[in-house]
């Protein structure tokens, strides 16, 4: 007989014994369950040891940590109906007591511990639409008369950032993220040449914020606010002139000006502050969730350099461009992952302090 013969061989004789086990410890529950509806308590930890130790599978676990929780609680001894308990949380951190259906005590004990994850991570992306604010307006040509417009354009984030949750309410979070934004200025010049310019950034946000958020099982709503910096890599423009020579008559002309990519660095500030607010909600999939975020970020700084500002000369001299003044604000959607980091834990209750007992939630 071959190696692969005997190996298979091997595999297909336990495959019966596997069986009988799943099957026996499935028994072996039933009779505990029995035994617990009898009020015979005391040889319940012993009839389960067996099978907990090698042979119930993670839902069978569970419900034996559960039996023999209430087990111990009946029969006085608190200590083990702790260990229990918190073995039954490690197995399903999210594991629900319902106050109205479960035994008092079994009530009382799970108050006695924290789910809640110390730590969450996440990673999104998604689509974002910038606006412009204008701060100052200037240009070669009578800027009270300005027929200059913006219109939003879109934009891709990606990134990724952690919490720390402070309790089952409040978190800290810091993030960070990939982004790519776009806007179009339009105007016309001296009553007639018409002239566009669009914009396109790619930098790194750097949001901090608070986040609070409620839980109604699967769905988990949030809302949050904070500040953040940017840091802007690279920033480019396209921009058009029509130059219209002789406007308003028969002999209009007009003279197109055109050219490659002009790259704007020079002309931006490169570290600017925003503040944003947002809300979203977190839905469950087993031990994880996914996540829709919706995000509102005002720009606190000038975008403009001014140092650079008159400092380009193919827009100043090319295209009579000159660049406002301006904020850049932004809007956002996201979808993205989020993996909580859990670690049951029973609560401290020999903390004195404030600062000891906001630690004591988290440990």
């Amino acid at each position: 007989m071959t190696t692969k013969g005997l190996i298979a061989l091997v595999i297909v004789s336990l495959i019966p014994l596997y069986k009988m086990s799943a099957q026996s410890c499935a028994e072996v529950l039933n009779h505990a369950r029995e035994n617990f509806t009898a009020g015979h308590l005391y040889g319940i930890p012993a009839t389960l040891k067996t099978c907990l130790d090698n042979g119930f599978n993670k839902d069978q676990r569970i419900e034996a940590y559960w039996l023999l929780a209430r087990t111990y609680l009946l029969i006085d001894d608190p200590i083990s109906a702790e260990d229990s308990y918190l073995k039954l949380l490690k197995l399903d951190p999210e594991y629900n007591i319902d106050s109205d259906r479960d035994p008092i005590d079994v009530v009382y004990l799970s108050r006695k511990f924290k789910t809640t994850p110390i730590f969450v991570i996440y990673g999104k992306g998604g689509l974002n639409m910038s606006s412009v604010a204008v701060i100052h307006n200037y240009g070669i040509d009578n800027t009270t008369e300005s027929n200059e417009s913006y219109k939003s354009k879109l934009g891709l984030h990606i990134g990724g950032g952690g919490e720390l949750n402070i309790n089952d309410h409040f978190s800290l979070g810091l993030e960070v993220n990939l982004y790519t934004r776009r806007y179009n200025y339009s105007n016309t010049l001296f009553n007639a040449d018409k002239q566009t310019f669009e914009e396109a950034q790619i930098g790194f946000d750097l949001p901090v914020y608070v986040k609070y958020r409620w839980d109604f099982d699967k769905f988990r709503p949030y809302i949050y606010g904070g500040f953040g910096l940017d840091y802007l890599l690279q920033a480019k423009a396209t921009v058009k002139l029509i130059d219209r020579v002789n406007a308003g008559t028969e002999d209009l002309t007009e003279i197109p000006v055109a050219g490659p990519e002009v790259t704007i660095n020079e002309q931006r500030t490169q570290f600017t502050q925003f503040t944003h607010v947002g809300l979203g909600l977190n839905y469950r999939f087993g031990y994880n969730y996914v996540v829709i975020d919706l995000r509102y970020k005002m720009g606190l700084s000038n975008i403009v350099s001014e140092e650079g500002q008159y400092g380009n000369s193919t827009l100043l001299y090319k295209y009579g461009f000159v660049d406002d003044d301006k904020r850049l604000n932004n809007y956002a959607v996201s979808i993205g992952f989020v993996k909580p980091l859990y670690k049951p834990r029973k609560i401290k209750t020999t903390s004195k302090g404030f600062l000891t007992r906001l630690f004591n939630k988290r440990n």
